[in-house]
């Protein structure tokens, strides 16, 4: 079984920003339609899910810091401020694509809903599972055999395929003797 990564970014970002002072409810995003669960059928999907939601609850909180710098452009030192704050968006830009290079390739997604600018809900994919780790479906295996006809003129004397034939090859080999 293919084990997931831990959930490791460059820069370290809280793994559940509820408990941290000056949490703001109203920026902490939903997780498909739903406060995140206590616990599921399979615990890395939750923390998958919670560091999520801790990256967009971060995107969340700098963009409202955006708005209220440039709500005031004649404050003193305005471009420095916005320039300060876009940087720190940019930076939880990068943590939130990083955690989607590193769960991508897994068949995890998560995918934002956006209400003005701001993460409300995220909805999450777990490739053949869902949220709750359980199978959605059945896999699917299938095989195929491939024939392909070699003109004469193509065929090449005395040549033989590389290493020796798997016992249960059916796979004839036209193009050789």
């Amino acid at each position: 079984m293919n084990t997931l990564p831990a959930p490791e970014i460059s820069v370290t970002v809280n793994l559940d920003p509820r408990t941290s002072p000056g949490f703001v409810r109203s920026l902490f995003p939903l997780a498909n339609g739903a406060p995140p669960a206590a616990a599921s059928a399979d615990p890395r999907n939750d923390q998958i899910v919670m560091t999520f939601l801790a990256a967009y609850y971060e995107i969340n909180v700098r963009w409202m810091e955006l708005r209220a710098v440039r709500s005031r452009p004649a404050a003193p030192g305005f471009l420095d401020q916005e320039r300060a704050t876009l940087q720190a968006i940019e930076t939880a830009l990068r943590q939130r694509d990083e955690l989607e290079d590193l769960y991508a390739p897994h068949g995890i997604i998560a995918e934002p809903i956006l209400e003005e600018g701001i993460a409300r809900d995220i909805l999450f994919t777990f490739g053949s599972v869902n949220a709750a780790g359980l199978f959605r479906a059945q896999p699917i295996v299938s095989s195929a055999n491939l024939s392909f006809h070699v003109p004469e003129k193509n065929r090449r004397l005395g040549v033989k395929p590389p290493g020796p034939p798997p016992s249960n090859a059916t796979t004839l080999f036209p193009c050789a003797d």
